[in-house]
C-alpha cells in the first residue's frame, strides 16, 4: 500500500466507525500528511520503516519551528493514534510514537471575565439599529448556554424550543447536548428573530439563526470580529475571543453552586478532567465562605488581641 492508501483508509475508519466531526477529520489529515512530507524528505518510503530513533529528526523539526507545546503534543497525540490503528490492523508491528513522551506544557487557566465585567460588556451593546439587536442576541445566548463558537454559527431556527427555553446543540464528534436558556436570553433571541433577521433574510433560503448584513450565516470569523468590536467600545484594553465568553460561562456557574458533573455536562466535555480547569476561581471563594462561615474561625479584633497578649 502506498501513504496515501493508508491515511484514506484512516480517514474513513475517522468519519464513518469514530465519527468525528469533519474538522477533526481534516486536522489529522493535515498531521499525518506533514509527517508524511517529512518521511520523503529523509527518504523513508514507507510508513512500516519508521522506527522510534527516526522520529528524533522529527521532533527537532517541530521545535525549530518554535511551535507551542500544545501544537506539539497535538501533532504528536494524531500520529500515536495514527499508529495505533496501524497496528490494530496489522499493517505494522509497533508504535514507534508510543515511546515519545508529550512536551510539558505550563499550567494555564482559561481566559474568562468576572461577573461584573461581563455584566457590563452585555449592557454595553447598543441595541438602537438592527445589528446592534443582533449582537445583543448573539452574546446573550453565548453567555446563557456557553456554546463554542463553530456551535452557535451553525445553529438552526429548528434547535430552538422557545416554549421550553431548551435548545439542542450539535457538538464536537456529532455529540448532542440539550442546554437550558433563561429569559432574559429568550427575549433577546425572539425579538432578533422576528424582527432583524426577517429582515435580514427575506430573500435567502436557509435556517442559520445568527446572520450577518447580508443574511447571510455567520462565520467564525464574523463572531470574533463582533466581540472584538465590542470589546473595544467598552473598554480598550479588554482583550476577548468566543472561549472567553465560555469560559465566563463555566466560571460563574461554578462559581455560583453548580455542580462540576452539570457543568461538564453543559460544555459538552467527554472527560471531567476538561471541566476542572474552571474551578480555579471557584476555589478562592470556597475558601473566602469558609473563613467567613466556620464557627471556629476568629472574626472579631477582640479575640485576636485575646489570644496574641
Amino acid at each position: 500500500m502506498e501513504f496515501n492508501d493508508y491515511v484514506d483508509e484512516y480517514m474513513k475508519y475517522l468519519k464513518f466507525q469514530k465519527g468525528y466531526s469533519s474538522l477533526t477529520i481534516e486536522s489529522y489529515y493535515r498531521e499525518i500528511s506533514e509527517f508524511i512530507d517529512y518521511l520523503k524528505e529523509e527518504s523513508i518510503d514507507s510508513l512500516i520503516k519508521v522506527e522510534y530513533y527516526m522520529l528524533r529528526g522529527y521532533l527537532m523539526k517541530l521545535h525549530q519551528k518554535k511551535l507551542a507545546a500544545s501544537s506539539i503534543n497535538h501533532k504528536l497525540s494524531s500520529l500515536r493514534n495514527f499508529y495505533k490503528y496501524l497496528v490494530k490492523k496489522k499493517y505494522v508491528k509497533n508504535n514507534p510514537f508510543a515511546l515519545i513522551e508529550s512536551v510539558k506544557t505550563p499550567k494555564r487557566n482559561p481566559d474568562f471575565l468576572y461577573l461584573e465585567e461581563m455584566e457590563g460588556l452585555l449592557d454595553s451593546i447598543d441595541t438602537s439599529n438592527d445589528l446592534g439587536v443582533r449582537n445583543k442576541a448573539l452574546l446573550e445566548f453565548m453567555y446563557a448556554t456557553g456554546v463554542r463558537c463553530s456551535e452557535v454559527v451553525n445553529l438552526t431556527l429548528s434547535q430552538i424550543d422557545f416554549s421550553s427555553q431548551i435548545v439542542l446543540i450539535h457538538g464536537k464528534g456529532d455529540k448532542d447536548r440539550y442546554i437550558p436558556f433563561h429569559d432574559y436570553a429568550k427575549e433577546w433571541l425572539e425579538k432578533y428573530i422576528t424582527e432583524v433577521r426577517s429582515e435580514l433574510t427575506v430573500h435567502k433560503d436557509h435556517q442559520y439563526v445568527f446572520v450577518n448584513n447580508r443574511g447571510n450565516q455567520m462565520t467564525n470569523r464574523g463572531v470574533e470580529d463582533i466581540l472584538n468590536r465590542l470589546a473595544y467600545q467598552y473598554n480598550a484594553t479588554l482583550k476577548i475571543h468566543p472561549h472567553t465568553i465560555r469560559h465566563s460561562f463555566a466560571t460563574h456557574l461554578l462559581d455560583g453552586g453548580v455542580d462540576l458533573r452539570t457543568v461538564q455536562q453543559l460544555l459538552g466535555h467527554s472527560s471531567l478532567s476538561t471541566t476542572q480547569v474552571y474551578t480555579h476561581i471557584t476555589k478562592e471563594k470556597l475558601k473566602a465562605v469558609y473563613h467567613k462561615a466556620h464557627p471556629r474561625e476568629i472574626h472579631d479584633e477582640n479575640e485576636i488581641k485575646t489570644l496574641t497578649n
